[in-house]
């Protein structure tokens, strides 16, 4: 088990420090406006020289189109920075999305940190990130207006101070309506996805509610994200009217300081100019508040699963080979412990049954051996590994509840890997005994596998021969006999002893003696607890023993059984 440091891709200072730089020589060039306008006003007209005048306007269009060239180069590049940084993060948050769900406590779902990436690259490539970049130079300008004249600076201070107060107090007014507005339409997205779900099918009336229940949630959604729409516009407003309001304040200002012969007519004309070009930056992001706001909140979600996604290596899976050990395994929840095993250990080549009664645990000790849910406490370990590093591959798991995602038959076993050659994919599922049954598809194996016309008994198959594939050194089956019949049974115990036979440990939870008819080991479980563990043959003579023994009892007590 390797150990990295660092939270985030490196590689992109070298762009940003360009960006800056580009950002510098833009700033600088901004300057143009107010210094043609003081040199027309200042000598130009006084000395009524063309040739002056037809020189300083070459040269600022020369100088303007520069700057567009400048801008243009650092707005690609910013673009570019946000691109290559998604691409580099998207690989390493998914797959340390996916061993964090190993551990205690989970991290939030992959498709939280996908929307913080929407989020933070939707402001590296809007306006919002060249304000944020030009926002240093606006204390430049102010200082420049303040050289010009004290009160010029101290008008331009007490502006920007009103707009950065304008922009707070509109993402407040905001902020509310906004919140309220996500969690209606996470409700209703919840609703709509229970619509188009299987669990309403054959019942129109409960659908039916749903559907009105969803669309009453969307209409009050809509009309609170016109709320926080309309607020942020009288924000925009506001701001927009009151900088406008400000550089007609400078100039007067500009012009009581002219008649009092503090300053030339052409710096009045000039420190207008500046004003708007130094609160530019600050109106732009005081309408980016609440994007900004939720960007920097985006980044430091991503910072922090970055570095939980690159803090461990998982290990390579030959060292992922072993037995199967379980040592205090402890799980809880908001209602208590679930689970609570003293240990057991399966060594390799051997299959372990699981059984007991209904909400004992067992498929809830399955998902912790597959590694989906993380024990509160204990050990879990695949040979020398313990399951937080377990690397993609270690394990194959077949679901209770089996639902194969979009795409074909082919991905739907392979896990969408790549690097799959049809050859593993249907020799996995071969040993599932799925092959002559996706061969009697119309598509065979590009045949969809959310089909919902599929044979629930060939899905099961399917889920099988997924869980199988690639060979992996730990396969666990939550009740795979379900929906299967004589024959999909008996390929189920080929499959497993093949399994077994190529040293694999596996682990079967089931509630039909069938399923368990090729395991060696048994572990039984009574309301979350490990009831008795050992051999297949002695577990079943004890528990046998023991319910002659409580008949007797209850017999000789006079009570009937």
């Amino acid at each position: 088990m390797q150990r990295t440091e660092g939270p985030a891709p490196t590689g992109l200072r070298g762009l940003w420090i360009a960006a800056f730089g580009f950002g510098a020589v833009s700033n600088l060039l901004l300057l143009t406006g107010p210094i043609f306008m003081l040199q027309v006003y200042d000598r130009v007209l006084p000395g009524r020289s063309v040739e002056t005048l037809l020189a300083l306007v070459a040269l600022m269009a020369f100088l303007y189109a520069v700057m567009a060239v400048i801008d243009t180069a650092r707005g690609r590049l910013i673009a570019r920075i946000g691109a290559r940084f998604r691409l580099r993060m998207e690989g390493a948050l998914l797959a340390g999305g996916l061993r964090a769900r190993t551990r205690d406590p989970p991290t939030a779902p992959v498709s939280q940190a996908v929307n913080d990436l929407d989020s933070v690259q939707r402001v590296l490539t809007s306006g919002a990130a060249q304000a944020a970049m030009d926002l240093p130079w606006t204390a430049l300008f102010l200082a420049l207006l303040a050289l010009v004249h004290p009160l010029l600076g101290w008008l331009a201070l007490m502006g920007g101070a009103v707009l950065v107060l304008t922009a707070l107090a509109s993402f407040l007014a905001q902020r509310h309506p906004r919140n309220q507005a996500m969690r209606q339409d996470a409700v209703a997205a919840r609703l709509l996805a229970a619509v188009e779900g299987p669990g309403v099918d054959g019942l129109p009336p409960l659908r039916a509610g749903i559907g009105e229940s969803w669309q009453a949630l969307r209409w009050q959604g809509l009309a609170t994200q016109l709320l926080a729409s309309d607020r942020a516009v009288a924000g925009m407003a506001a701001a927009r009217a009151f900088r406008l309001f400000l550089q007609s304040a400078t100039l007067a200002l500009g012009a009581w300081l002219v008649i009092r012969h503090d300053m030339s007519a052409g710096l009045m004309i000039g420190a207008s100019i500046l004003l708007g070009r130094a609160l530019a930056p600050v109106e732009l992001l005081a309408g980016q508040w609440g994007a900004l706001v939720s960007a920097w909140a985006a980044w430091r979600r991503l910072a922090a699963r970055a570095q939980d996604a690159t803090g461990t290596v998982p290990a390579p899976v030959s060292t992922a080979q072993g037995p199967l050990v379980v040592r205090g395994l402890m799980v809880a929840g908001p209602r208590g412990v679930l689970l609570r095993l003293g240990g057991f250990e399966v060594a390799p080549g051997r299959a372990l049954g699981v059984i007991g009664p209904g909400g004992s645990g067992k498929s809830l000790l399955a998902r912790v051996l597959s590694g989906g849910i993380p024990a509160t406490a204990g050990q879990v370990s695949l040979g020398p590994v313990p399951v937080a590093f377990w690397p993609p591959g270690a394990v194959g798991y077949l679901p209770q509840r089996l639902v194969l995602p979009p795409g074909t038959l082919t991905q739907a076993i392979s896990g969408y890997d790549p690097r799959a050659r049809d050859g593993t994919v249907q020799a996995a599922a071969n040993a599932a005994g799925a092959h002559a049954a996706i061969l009697a598809l119309p598509d065979g194996y590009v045949s969809r596998a959310d089909d919902p016309t599929l044979p629930a008994g060939l899905v099961q198959r399917i889920g099988l021969a997924g869980a199988i594939h690639g060979d992996p050194p730990l396969v666990v089956m939550d009740e795979p006999n379900t929906h299967l019949d004589a024959e999909g049974a008996a390929a189920l115990n080929a499959t497993i002893r093949a399994l077994k036979a190529r040293g694999a440990v596996v682990v079967v939870t089931a509630n039909r003696p069938a399923a368990i008819a090729e395991c060696e080991d048994l572990l039984v479980l009574d309301k979350g607890a490990q009831a008795a563990f050992g051999p297949r043959d002695q577990v079943l003579r004890e528990m046998v023993r023991t319910r002659v023994a409580l008949v007797d009892a209850v017999s000789g007590s006079g009570v009937t059984p």
